[in-house]
């Protein structure tokens, strides 16, 4: 049947599967989902559930419309089936009509068609005059449609049947023929409406069954994810746990798929890093050879005890004649003398805690005994003290030791002076009554040994020298008589300068250079020391904008004081810095003491997060000698750890320090810190700490404090340097293949 028009009106083509197209569009739709839902702030199982969630509708949106167009391609195939059937019977009687067949006729087989097809709007036949003009006119409902018009259009033109679907029929134009001429023409037209409402009932079917589908599955695939999430959220909540200082090793999953092993790799490492840091903290605290305190644990209680109000006195205990032991008997005669040394002072502090019991039962009072290093001892008493008490237990010690030990079958005989300090006269920190105590100690064994001396008190004493260093420090930070040095850093596998440590040095008109340490406690103390690291700061951004416009690239390390990194405006500040010298945020790192690190951990890291957020490298300074603990270590925005000088001075020849050093950086590694070791003055510090995995180091082995002139002559010499052993290398490598 040849059909004129049928591209506009229903067919096959478009039916029947999902255009290429559409399917790629769903793909892409479903990558970008997918992207976006990794990227929300849900857990796991919201997630996964949200996922699945969307690949259900996605699916089931696709089972709608598949089946939708099915539908609607039977319906239009039964009904084209319909029409063409119809068609055919028309055209076989109207094509070469007899002469004794008129048009009457064929309309009264018409009016029997359309009265056996419900279907049927219209059907009659039509004779046209000889100029191809109709000799009646159409019916008002077929002239409201101008697509009947144009179908018998195409019929007349064609000499073919023809049709075209208007609105909701189907028209058919049959030509009349009589003798090879065109004599009328047979119009039909079919209602599409029942076919429609076919397909719309199809469609409702589809969606209703589909969301019946969707409000089982979902709940389905809820209830199977929350089970199988369920595991991955408690190890959730214990490593929460374990940040928020629960330090419980969770139980593992009994299973055997990778949930179950994940789950106990988690134990494993958990615990694993509980045991190095547990390690790490003992050892910190405790002398290896007499199992006392250790000079940091007694740093410490001083500075606990100075906190809380407390008068303290520090006596400085330094054994005599150790040293000829060591040397005639052997260094393990003289470990086994230190230790009966130990023993003997323990009782004595034990004695003497039960007498303050007894005499003072109403009053806090403490005592701590500890081993400084080699031959030297400390006491530290905390509450009511006075010069007499003090006088009394050092007595004590000094008769105690003047007894002989037997040590390996020898009579060993050793004496003692003690250098004696009291706050607040001698000192406000730990380190001053130290150093106070040390000066009474050089004068005890100045006056001949086995005695005892109090820190002088006279000009020469702590008090005095504050006072003078506070008054001269207010006018050095007007006279900017401050200024910065720069210690280079080191890659330990090859060498090479890869950054510097800016130290703060007072330029003291008479005096000459003052390092830090003699005049940084005052500035804290008297309100200078945000200002002092302001400058420092300041100075180090705009030395390093200076280097890199000479095609230098060394970082810069600068240390803060907690009062600095506590403020709200630091980070802001420090960036504000960054932009204005035009440095690289990478280029600057900032320490913080572990100490500071720890006052508020929680404070400290979201002051600190934006610099992170910017590219500013954060380290942790003098690592293993503050507080911290490893919950509030992992969620600190570091970098880097710096591991404390005291600590890397001793790990060659004191085998608790070497297993302090050992242990942090195995355990930096497990959390992917970097590591700086600081305080390296010797090849062979160097080679343990490569051994043991260090990254980075600094310390005279490398380089001392000096002014920025003098490093960066040294940090374009050693670039030389590698340059020329790299062309060397270069050239003999290129010798050798050559000689081959």
């Amino acid at each position: 049947m040849s059909c004129t028009g049928s591209d506009s009106g229903p067919g096959p083509a478009g039916f029947g599967r999902v255009p290429s197209s559409i399917r790629t569009w769903n793909a892409e739709l479903m990558g970008w989902l997918r992207r976006r839902i990794t990227q929300l702030p849900l857990g796991l199982a919201a997630r996964f559930t949200l996922f699945v969630a969307t690949l259900l509708l996605g699916l089931t949106a696709a089972f709608v419309y598949i089946n939708n167009r099915e539908a609607e391609l039977a319906a239009n195939n039964a009904f084209e089936t319909n029409a063409a059937h119809l068609t055919a019977l028309v055209n076989g009687l109207a094509t070469d009509l007899p002469a004794s067949r008129r048009i009457a006729d064929l309309q009264t087989v018409l009016d029997r068609v359309a009265s056996a097809n419900e279907n049927t709007r219209y059907a009659y036949a039509v004779e046209t005059r000889p100029d191809g003009s109709l000799r009646q006119a159409d019916p008002e409902s077929v002239l409201k449609d101008p697509i009947a018009s144009i179908t018998l259009m195409d019929a007349m033109a064609s000499g073919a049947p023809a049709f075209r679907r208007g609105s909701g029929v189907l028209h058919i134009a049959v030509p009349v023929t009589s003798g090879g001429k065109i004599v009328g023409v047979a119009r039909v037209g079919l209602s599409t409406l029942n076919m429609e409402a076919q397909i719309s009932d199809a469609v409702s079917r589809n969606i209703i069954l589909a969301l019946g589908f969707v409000m089982l599955a979902l709940p389905l695939a809820a209830i199977g994810i929350n089970y199988v999430t369920a595991p991955v959220r408690r190890l959730t909540q214990a490593t929460r746990r374990l940040a928020g200082g629960d330090f419980s090793v969770p139980v593992p999953e009994e299973r055997n798929d990778e949930i179950g092993e994940l789950s106990r790799s988690f134990v494993a490492m958990t615990r694993s890093i509980l045991e190095s840091f547990e390690t790490v903290q003992k050892l910190t605290l405790t002398d290896r050879v007499s199992g006392l305190a250790n000079r940091e644990n007694m740093r410490r209680y001083t500075q606990t005890a100075l906190e809380r109000g407390y008068n303290v006195a520090l006596l400085y205990l330094d054994i005599d004649r150790l040293k000829r032991v060591n040397e005639a008997l052997g260094i393990e005669v003289g470990d086994d003398a230190i230790i009966a040394i130990s023993e003997r002072l323990k009782v004595i502090a034990l004695d003497y805690r039960e007498q303050l019991a007894r005499e003072c039962p109403d009053q806090d009072s403490e005592l701590l005994l500890a081993r400084l290093g080699g031959d030297e001892f400390g006491f530290v008493f905390s509450g009511p003290v006075s010069e007499d008490r003090v006088s009394q237990f050092a007595m004590r010690v000094l008769t105690s030791l003047a007894r002989p030990f037997e040590i390996a079958g020898h009579s060993v005989a050793v004496t003692g002076s003690i250098g004696v300090a009291l706050s607040p006269e001698d000192g406000l920190d730990f380190s001053a009554l130290l150093r106070s105590a040390a000066n009474g100690l050089s004068e005890a064994k100045s006056s001949g040994a086995n005695t005892y001396k109090f820190a002088r008190r006279d000009v020469n004493s702590y008090a005095y020298r504050r006072l003078v260093i506070e008054q001269e420090l207010r006018v050095a930070v007007e006279r900017k008589e401050l200024g910065v040095y720069y210690q280079p850093q080191v890659a330990l596998t090859d060498g090479a300068i890869i950054g510097a440590e800016a130290l703060v040095r007072w330029r003291h008109p008479t005096r000459g250079i003052i390092n830090p340490g003699d005049f940084i406690g005052i500035a804290e103390e008297v309100g200078l020391l945000d200002q002092i690291g302001t400058f420092v700061l300041e100075e180090a951004c705009r030395q390093s904008a200076e280097w890199t416009a000479k095609g230098m690239n060394p970082k810069v390390a600068v240390n803060v004081s907690a009062s600095q990194c506590q403020r709200p405006d630091f980070a802001r500040d420090v960036l504000t810095m960054i932009e204005r010298h035009g440095i690289e945020p990478n280029m600057l790192e900032i320490e913080i003491t572990e100490t500071v690190a720890m006052l508020d951990p929680r404070t400290t890291a979201r002051e600190l997060a934006p610099l992170r957020a910017a590219g500013v490298r954060l380290a942790i300074d003098d690592f293993g000698t503050g507080y911290s603990n490893l919950a509030s270590l992992t969620r600190m925005p570091f970098d880097v750890l710096k591991i404390d000088r005291s600590f890397v001075s001793e790990c060659v020849r004191d085998g608790s320090a070497r297993v302090v050093v050992a242990t942090i950086l195995t355990m930096t590694q497990n959390l992917g810190f970097e590591t700086v070791a600081e305080g390296v003055e010797s090849a062979a510090q160097r080679e343990f700490l490569l051994g043991q995995g260090c990254t980075f180091a600094q310390g005279y082995l490398f380089g001392k404090p000096m002014p920025a002139a003098e490093f960066e002559a040294l940090y374009l010499a050693k670039r030389r340097s590698d340059a020329r052993d790299l062309i060397g290398e270069v050239r003999r490598k290129a010798g050798g293949r050559a000689e081959v």
